[in-house]
């Protein structure tokens, strides 16, 4: 099990992220572009949302990857929580690959889990390094860094119609069934924390997002992409009362 610990940005429109871009290609080390696909799934009643967990299956590349994520913490943007994340065969979920921990709080729910919304967009990703910063302020001498990735996401959400048609991929009936029910578009920057003396982190990354912020007006969010989904769910007719999920990527 690893711990995420990460600061969400909202981005106000294209001309801010274009400036965004500038300045990480600018200042740090750009890694590279994706095109990700996320399905999020839960039973009939969200019994994962109102546990504040999400669970999805990511298709980066051609790789699918299973992610079930737990009740974390969340304030001004800044979120802390567990994850548990294996490589799957397919667009399938497959629950026995996740560490026991996991798999004892899926083990309730298995049977009765499907689709219920999907995230679709592009990230890019870069990497920098930034001086420690401390909970007053103050930085640490010259050499004592931390290591963040910054990603700018842009695409959409939208919920999945309850039609039973819709696969864990992106095809045809996908995007159909989907196209029928709630949507969002995605406009954001996440700060994620990868290496430095985490007792900094939270300080740390909002100085980052305070220099950030200076090159478009950011703002924190503590909304999720998996609460933004929840709630399109709703909108679509699924479940009427579902809780604040721990939220994914």
């Amino acid at each position: 099990m690893a711990q995420e610990i990460e600061l969400k940005l909202a981005v106000p429109d294209a001309a801010a992220a274009a400036a965004l871009v500038a300045w990480l290609d600018a200042n740090a080390r750009a890694v590279g572009e994706s095109h990700l696909l996320n399905v999020y799934f839960d039973t009939p009643a969200h019994e994962l949302a109102q546990a504040r967990a999400a669970l999805r299956l990511r298709r980066d590349g051609t790789r699918w990857l299973q992610t079930l994520k737990t009740a974390g913490r969340s304030e001004a943007g800044l979120a802390t929580r567990n994850e548990w994340e294996t490589e799957v065969a397919g667009e399938a979920l497959e629950p026995e690959r996740l560490e026991t921990e996991a798999r004892t709080l899926l083990e309730p729910l298995l049977g009765r889990l499907q689709p219920v919304f999907r995230t679709d967009f592009v990230r890019r990703t870069w990497r920098l390094r930034c001086p420690l910063t401390g909970a007053d302020g103050t930085q640490a001498g010259t050499g004592i860094e931390a290591e963040i990735e910054a990603a700018l996401d842009a695409g959409e959400i939208a919920a999945v119609a309850q039609d039973g048609t819709t696969p864990a991929s992106a095809s045809a009936s996908a995007s159909a069934s989907a196209s029928a029910a709630a949507r969002e578009t995605i406009h954001e920057l996440e700060l994620e924390w990868l290496s430095g003396d985490p007792s900094q982190a939270a300080a740390t990354l909002r100085a980052l997002g305070e220099r950030l912020g200076a090159v478009a007006a950011l703002t924190p969010s503590d909304r999720s992409k998996a609460a933004r989904g929840y709630a399109l769910a709703r909108q679509a007719g699924q479940a009427d009362q579902a809780g604040s999920p721990a939220g994914a990527a």
